[in-house]
């Protein structure tokens, strides 16, 4: 059987490396640019992400109390006052920044314009269509707090980047997700922990995590892309 983090690592490198270059988290490639309208969309998709991780976890617990030990270390309600304080913070700033792309690129088409908090791309019709099926709640839950720390381990570089650029941008929710970050490597000795426990070491159960994990890299992905600009190149929706 292989190692359940080794296949997660090798067998969800593809979809993460597609995240990472899916607007809007595609900004982070960009270090002379900072866009309001991508990273208010990055607080947006983030918020969807762990509101829906975080309950299915939650559910998954309800069903399985030992898997509370790890759902702890999620972190939830801090991680999602801090999301929703950093988009209180910026939707001012870049609801003025709208206004001056407005104004720039009157003579556009209408199609071409960037999409703004107001319209429905992450209603919640939307949300529940993109939302992942599963084999295994255990295997859904363990790969969703797989894909919530793994995504904290870049925290703090974030956070320093967009420190640096001295534009006075709200970094709650990334020090919050730094906080995270140090329990990766007790939330991996756990799991292999509680897999034999459960009974679920096995190829089976490895076999449905990464096909959990990739899920909700794809989930992450489809987000992004009902946030992208309309028809819009990158650089145009700078501000």
């Amino acid at each position: 059987m292989r190692n359940l983090f080794t296949a997660l690592k090798q067998d969800t490198h593809a979809n993460h490396a597609i995240l990472e270059n899916t607007f809007p988290f595609s900004m982070y490639h960009k270090d002379s640019e900072f866009n309001h309208e991508a990273y208010l969309a990055i607080l947006n998709i983030m918020r969807v992400f762990h509101q829906t991780t975080a309950e299915t976890v939650k559910q998954t617990a309800l069903q399985t109390p030992s898997l509370n030990r790890i759902a702890s270390m999620l972190n939830s309600e801090v991680v999602l006052l801090a999301l929703n304080n950093d988009t209180h913070a910026l939707s001012s700033a870049t609801l003025s920044a709208q206004q001056r792309y407005n104004d720039t690129h009157a003579k556009l088409e209408p199609t071409t314009r960037i999409k703004n908090k107001d319209e429905p791309a992450l209603n919640a019709q939307a949300i529940a269509q993109l939302i992942p099926c599963s084999n295994s709640t255990t295997s859904q839950a363990i790969a969703a707090i797989y894909v919530w720390l793994g995504s904290s381990m870049g925290a703090n570089i974030i956070v320093r980047r967009l420190e640096a650029m001295t534009l006075d941008i709200p970094t709650e929710y990334y020090q919050a997700m730094a906080g995270c970050a140090k329990a990766w490597v007790s939330f991996k000795q756990d799991v292999e922990t509680l897999l034999p426990e459960l009974g679920l070491d096995n190829e089976s159960f490895v076999k449905n995590a990464v096909q959990d994990a990739n899920a909700w890299f794809e989930f992450l992905i489809s987000l992004g892309k009902r946030t992208a600009p309309n028809d819009t190149p990158y650089h145009e929706a700078n501000v």
